[in-house]
């Protein structure tokens, strides 16, 4: 588990956390990609003044997605940096939505929740396997990048001959 044990942050001040995310790790199980292979994470947390904690460092790992037009697997490395701040919850501003509040009498901190939404905010929301994906027929939902299908759509939507005659005019 990612956790930071506040009495060894107090007593050190600063505190390395490195450790990895299995792609078995259920926190991950209802988003809209995979990990392929564990996340690895270096981390450091640390005292900044008298109550706020910064945890920071970088996420590595490949995550795998489907592509938006053929829906063929595509793995990508996922790259960021990761930055969380936490506070007293009484010390907060309502306006302040960028710091995470913490309870005053806390002894850790469990990392993977926010680790979760910072990764799930890093990975983008569409791929595709190339540029030249000519993703599925939408008549019989063949994939047009292994097959040709043989489908009689004539290529025009009946329902837009109103659209296309006044045009025409």
């Amino acid at each position: 588990m990612l956790r930071v044990d506040l009495g060894d942050l107090e007593r050190t001040h600063t505190v390395g956390i490195d450790g990895c995310i299995d792609p078995d790790e259920q926190c991950f199980q209802d988003s809209s990609f995979l990990l392929y292979g564990p996340l690895e994470l270096i981390l450091t947390a640390s005292w900044v003044g008298l109550s706020t904690i910064v945890v920071c460092g970088s996420c590595r790992g490949t995550v795998q997605q489907d592509c938006r037009r053929c829906l063929d697997p595509v793995k990508h490395p996922l790259d960021t940096e990761i930055t969380l701040v936490f506070a007293p919850v009484d010390s907060l501003e309502e306006k302040d939505t960028e710091t995470i509040g913490l309870d005053p009498r806390a002894q850790e901190i469990d990392l993977i929740p926010y680790l979760r939404d910072e990764v799930i905010l890093e990975v983008p929301s569409f791929v595709e396997c190339s540029v030249e994906c000519r993703g599925l027929c939408a008549g019989c939902g063949k994939n047009l990048n292994t097959s040709e299908c043989k489908c009689l759509s004539s290529g025009m939507d009946p329902r837009w001959d109103a659209l296309r005659a006044l045009q025409t005019e």
